[in-house]
């Protein structure tokens, strides 16, 4: 047994010495290189200048033209991204619905457009947002595009809106403790 593992060993010590002298003596920067996969490579763009920006240069994010520019948000100190996770993760769930603690879990909570539309005020704000409504009273300050921007969905379907501007946001998770029902079309 023993000698069949030191013929093992020897081998392997042979031929790792053997791809070490061939990987030296062969020295070109070519070699020394990793090898490319192509699955890795950006996506081949219409034009060789888009490659790799971000946003897109046909995206609505990208200001095209000086009157079209972005204007500069600037939130409140204590208004961060990472101050609304802070919140989302330490209040009661039921606070940031904005109801009674005793309410039904939202899964059970059915909302028309009627009654979805009676909370559009900046105090009293709700959206739906794929199917499931909203309370964004709490977050309407921490919005990084501004309080105007994100009450144009207030108090109705704001998934078209949401999704125009930032469709790779998850806001179930965002917003996780912050959803109230689910909307009916009826």
């Amino acid at each position: 047994m023993t000698s069949r593992l030191d013929e093992l060993n020897k081998k392997l010590q042979t031929n790792t010495s053997q791809g070490l002298a061939s990987r030296n003596s062969s020295s070109s920067p070519s070699s020394l290189r990793p090898p490319v996969n192509p699955s890795l490579r950006p996506p081949p763009s219409a034009s060789g200048a888009n490659r790799g920006l971000f946003p897109p240069l046909n995206s609505v994010q990208r200001a095209s033209s000086a009157s079209q520019a972005r204007k500069k948000v600037h939130l409140k100190p204590g208004h961060s991204p990472l101050d609304w996770a802070r919140i989302n993760r330490t209040e009661p769930q039921y606070k940031l619905r904005g109801v009674a603690p005793n309410t039904p879990p939202p899964q059970y909570v059915r909302i028309d457009k009627d009654e979805l539309k009676k909370h559009r005020t900046r105090d009293d704000c709700w959206t739906c947002i794929n199917g499931k409504v909203f309370n964004i009273t709490p977050y309407v300050d921490f919005h990084p595009g501004g309080v105007d921007e994100i009450m144009k969905c207030a108090g109705r379907d704001g998934t078209a809106l949401f999704n125009k501007y930032h469709s790779w946001v998850n806001a179930d998770r965002m917003l996780e403790n912050c959803i109230v029902g689910v909307f009916t079309k009826d």
